[in-house]
């Protein structure tokens, strides 16, 4: 049995100066799908 690979991210925190922006994400990307960050320009999604 093949396993399908993913990507994952698991407890992401982010501060930008003095605020937490992300806290404790999760995201899961899975393999032959489909899958869009969207947002406002300059909100951060780079």
């Amino acid at each position: 049995m093949v396993k399908e690979l993913k990507a994952e991210v698991k407890k992401l925190n982010f501060y930008y100066g003095g605020l937490h922006a992300l806290k404790d994400i999760n995201l899961t990307i899975e393999r032959r799908k489909v899958t869009a960050l969207i947002g406002p320009s300059g909100c951060g999604k780079t």
